[in-house]
This record gives structure tokens, sequence and C-alpha cells, in this order.
């Protein structure tokens, strides 16, 4: 098992199942999910994830105010953007604004999301 921790905010349950369970074949053991921002924000400052996999269209807090708040918690956060809109001003302005490395359009392919992941989380060595 992979020790990263991994947080998925998406309010689409069958986009974050899916992701979710994509994530543990891969071997990440430690992923949790939020259903929108304000959940993600608390999960996050109470688990410290590696990564955070950010949905921008939510309900009650949307991805871009919740990748304030989490910078703005931990100015360390790695986020990824993941939306069906990558035209979205707050898509554009989460990168924009380097609250996010990157954009990832939804429809994507699970080992393109994978690449990404690897490619942005530090190397670990097995115990």
């Amino acid at each position: 098992m992979l020790p990263h921790k991994i947080l998925i905010i998406d309010d689409e349950n069958d986009i974050s199942s899916l992701m979710l369970q994509y994530l543990q074949m891969e071997g990440y053991d430690k992923v949790d999910r939020a259903s929108n921002g304000l959940e993600g924000l608390e999960k996050y400052k109470a688990l410290s994830p590696d990564l955070v996999l950010m949905d921008i269209e939510m309900p009650v807090m949307d991805g871009y105010e919740s990748s304030c708040e989490i910078k703005a918690f931990d100015p360390e956060a790695k986020i990824l953007v993941l939306t069906g809109n990558p035209d979205d001003t707050r898509a554009q302005r989460v990168l924009k604004e380097d609250m996010a490395f990157a954009l990832l359009q939804k429809p994507y392919k699970l080992r393109d999301l994978g690449r990404i992941i690897l490619e942005n989380l530090p190397a670990c060595s097995s115990p």
C-alpha cells in the first residue's frame, strides 16, 4: 500500500466513488472524500492529505472558494482541479492564482489521473 493521503472533493457520488475505487486498486489505501467544498475544507484540516482532487461546481461551497480556504490554511497544499467546464472562470482563477497545480477536464481517463497523481506526489519506498 502507498502511504500518501488523497482527498477527493466532488459532489457527484458516481465520479467520486469511481475515483476512490481506482485509487484503492492502484494501492492508495488512505483515500477519503467529501461531497462539497465546505466538507472538503473540514476534512482537509483533519486529515492533512498529500493531494486534493477538487471539483469546481459544487453546492454549499464551490471548488474555487474551497481551494482558497485550503491554501490559506496550508499554503503548501497540492490541489488538482477536475472540471467538466475548463472555461469556467472559477477553474481559470484557481490556476491563475496558483492555488492548483493543474486542471484535468472531465471526462478523463483514469490512467491520466493516475499519471498526474504519480507525477505530483513524492516518491515513496516500500517498507
